[in-house]
C-alpha cells in the first residue's frame, strides 16, 4: 500500500511539474524559423517566420524584388501586425495589393509548416480601434494628396518658411507619379541641346492647340518655360533626370522608373526638411465659415478632426482607379483595366461641391496603349515604345505610326485590329538600355526568341509577315524615312541585335484630363467664375488646360508654381 501511494505522489508531482512548465499547450507547434517564399508584384518575396512557445515572436521579408517606395510599406506593416494580433486577418495595403498578398501568403506557408491551425489564423478578427474625436489642429497650409504635386508643393512651402501639414488618405506617399514610368515631359534642357535637340515652345504650342483648340496656350508656355528648372530642382534631389529622348522628352540616366526616382527624391526633402506629414489620414470635407474656406475635415484610422488653414492646397489625382467616379463621369471608359494609383479615385471632387467649383471635361480621359496584364496585375510597358519599339497587330504587321504622342488615339488605332491584343518588338540595344524593361524580362513578360522567325513562331503570328515588317522597318531606320506610317521620332532599333523580345498589349486607362477647374495660378474657379483666393487645385485633379500633355511636369511646375503664389501673399 505504501508504494503505491508512493506512485500515486509521484505521478502527481510530474503532472504537477508538467502544468507548471512553459511547454505549449498545442505540441504540434515547433519552436524554430522557417523561410518561406510568395509570388510578388515583381518575383518572388521571401518571408521568415520565427516561432518560440507557440507564440509568432518576429515575421521579416528577408530578400524581394519589389517596387522601392510602393512596397516600402507593407514590408514593414504587414509582418508588425501578424506579430502584433496573432494573426493571418490582416488588411492588404492599397496600392501595393499584390506584395501585401506575397508577404501574407509566403507567412501563412511559414506558419503551416510549424504547426500552426493557419485556418483559424485567417479567421481571428482584429479588433479595429474606435474612432475618437481629437483636438483641431491650425497652420499656415494643409495639402491635400501627398502625390507628386502634393509633395512639392509642401517641400517649396516648408522652404519658405510656412508651417505646411501634409496629408495623405493611402498608407504611403507617391500616388499616381510612383508609376511614371518613362519620360518628364521638358524642353531646350542642357541635355537635349548637347544632343542637337532644340526646339521652338512658340511652335510645338502652336501644335498641341492646332490638335486641341481647347487647349491653354498661357499654361503650355508657363509649363515648357520653366521645364529646365523643374528638371534641375529634381536633379538637385537625386534624381539623374538627364538622358534625352526626344526634343520633348528626357529620362532617367539608366533608363530606370521616372515615378520611382522621383518619388524617392521628393520623399527624402519631404524627411530632410522635417515635413508634418500624415498617412493614412484622408479629408472628407472642407470647412466653410460665411463663404469662405477655413481648412478641412480629416479622419485618420483611430481619430477625426480638423486642420484649419489660411490655404489650403487640394491635389487628390484625378479618378481612373474610382469605379463609381468612371461610371459617373466617364461610363464609356470604366470597364477598361487601369494602371493608375489605387487612391486615384476622385476625392477631390466631392470635397470642393462644398463650394460649388465647376468641374471641368470630366468625361475626357487619356489611354495607355502599352498595358500589359500578367498574374492579374496591370503594368505599362510603355519603356518599350520609349526605347524605340514597334507595335505589330496578329497577322504580324506594324499598323500606325508606333511612337505617335496621342495615346488616346493610338489606343483607338489598337483597338481597331484583331483580337484583344497586340505586340511590341525590342531587340536587345533596346533591353540593355532600360533598368525598367530589365525588371519586365525578369519577371517573365517578355517573349524571347534569336531568330524574327522563332520570334513569329512564339507571338503565334506568320513569320513570313513578321520578316517582312522587320525589313521594311530597317530600311526605315536606315534612311531616317518611314514610308508607310510617316514615324519620325525615335527610328533607333533596327533589329540586328539578337535576341529579340515581345510583349502583349492592349489600351487601358491610364489618367484622367478633366477635373476641377483653375485660374493660372491653380487657384480653384466656381461656376459662377468665381476664383478662391485661398483654395488651390493642382495635379491630376486640377483641370489646367493641357490635358494631361505633361502630367509628371504638371505636378512639379505647378505645384511649385502655387508655393509661390502662396509665398508672395
Amino acid at each position: 500500500m505504501k508504494k503505491l501511494l508512493r506512485c500515486i505522489l509521484a505521478l502527481c508531482m510530474i503532472a504537477t511539474i508538467a502544468g507548471c512548465s512553459n511547454k505549449p499547450a498545442d505540441t504540434n507547434i515547433s519552436d524554430g524559423v522557417y523561410t518561406e517564399s510568395a509570388k510578388g508584384n515583381n518575383g518572388d518575396v521571401k518571408v521568415e517566420v520565427e516561432v518560440k512557445d507557440a507564440k509568432v515572436i518576429r515575421v521579416e521579408v528577408v530578400e524581394h524584388m519589389e517596387t522601392a517606395g510602393i512596397a516600402d510599406v507593407p514590408i514593414q506593416s504587414i509582418p508588425a501586425a501578424i506579430v502584433e494580433h496573432q494573426s493571418l486577418k490582416i488588411d492588404t495595403i492599397a496600392g501595393a495589393t499584390n506584395t501585401s498578398k506575397a508577404i501574407l501568403e509566403a507567412a501563412e506557408l511559414g506558419l503551416m509548416a510549424a504547426g500552426f491551425d493557419v485556418e483559424a489564423m485567417k479567421n481571428k478578427e482584429v479588433i479595429a480601434a474606435v474612432k475618437s474625436e481629437a483636438e483641431d489642429v491650425i497652420c499656415d497650409t494643409v495639402v491635400i494628396g501627398a502625390g507628386g504635386a502634393g509633395m512639392t508643393t509642401a517641400i517649396e512651402l516648408k522652404k519658405g518658411g510656412q508651417n505646411v501639414i501634409l496629408v495623405e488618405k493611402q498608407a504611403m506617399n507617391g500616388g499616381a507619379t510612383s508609376l511614371a514610368a518613362t519620360y518628364f515631359v521638358a524642353v531646350n534642357t542642357e541635355y537635349q541641346k548637347q544632343a542637337g535637340l532644340g526646339l521652338s515652345i512658340d511652335e510645338y504650342i502652336a501644335e498641341q492647340v492646332s490638335k486641341n483648340p481647347d487647349m491653354n496656350a498661357d499654361n503650355w508656355k508657363t509649363l515648357l518655360e520653366r521645364s529646365e528648372e523643374s528638371v534641375e530642382w529634381l536633379n538637385s534631389l537625386g534624381t539623374k533626370i538627364n538622358r534625352p529622348l526626344s526634343t520633348y522628352q528626357v529620362a532617367t540616366e539608366d533608363g530606370s522608373s521616372l515615378g520611382v526616382a522621383i518619388v524617392k527624391a521628393l520623399n527624402a526633402e519631404i524627411e530632410r526638411l522635417d515635413v508634418d506629414m500624415r498617412l493614412s489620414t484622408k479629408a472628407v470635407e472642407l470647412v466653410t465659415e460665411n463663404d469662405q474656406v477655413k481648412g478641412v475635415k480629416v479622419e485618420s484610422q483611430n481619430e477625426t478632426y480638423t486642420i484649419y488653414a489660411d490655404n489650403i492646397v487640394i491635389a487628390t489625382g484625378g479618378f481612373a482607379s474610382g469605379k463609381e467616379a468612371l461610371l459617373e463621369y466617364a461610363p464609356e471608359w470604366a470597364d477598361l483595366p487601369s494602371t493608375s494609383a489605387a487612391g486615384s479615385t476622385g476625392d477631390g471632387f466631392e470635397l470642393v461641391k462644398a463650394v460649388d467649383a465647376n468641374l471641368a471635361f470630366m468625361d475626357v480621359v487619356r489611354l495607355n496603349p502599352s498595358v500589359h496584364s500578367e498574374n492579374g496585375v496591370n503594368s505599362s510597358l510603355s519603356a518599350a515604345r520609349a526605347e524605340g519599339g514597334i507595335m505589330v497587330n496578329l497577322e504580324g504587321k506594324r499598323f500606325c505610326n508606333d511612337y505617335y504622342p496621342d495615346y488616346t488615339t493610338l489606343s483607338k488605332w489598337m483597338m481597331e485590329q484583331e483580337g484583344d491584343h497586340v505586340y511590341i518588338l525590342i531587340d536587345q540595344s533596346a533591353m540593355d538600355k532600360s533598368k525598367r524593361l530589365q525588371g519586365f524580362k525578369d519577371q517573365g513578360y517578355f517573349i524571347e526568341a534569336d531568330t524574327i522567325e522563332e520570334l513569329a513562331e512564339k507571338m503565334g503570328v506568320p513569320a513570313d509577315n513578321l520578316t517582312a515588317t522587320i525589313e521594311k522597318y530597317q530600311l526605315a531606320v536606315k534612311t531616317g524615312v518611314d514610308e508607310e506610317f510617316g514615324r519620325s521620332a525615335n527610328l533607333t532599333i533596327d533589329f540586328t541585335q539578337a535576341p529579340y523580345y515581345a510583349v502583349s498589349t492592349k489600351p487601358g486607362l491610364q489618367v484622367t484630363l478633366g477635373g476641377i477647374e483653375v485660374d493660372s495660378s491653380m487657384h480653384v474657379v466656381t461656376k459662377a467664375g468665381h476664383a478662391i483666393n485661398n483654395l488651390y487645385a493642382v495635379g491630376e485633379c486640377a483641370h489646367d488646360g493641357l490635358f494631361g500633355g505633361a502630367p509628371t511636369n504638371e505636378n512639379v511646375t505647378f505645384g511649385k508654381l502655387v508655393a509661390e503664389d502662396i509665398l508672395n501673399k
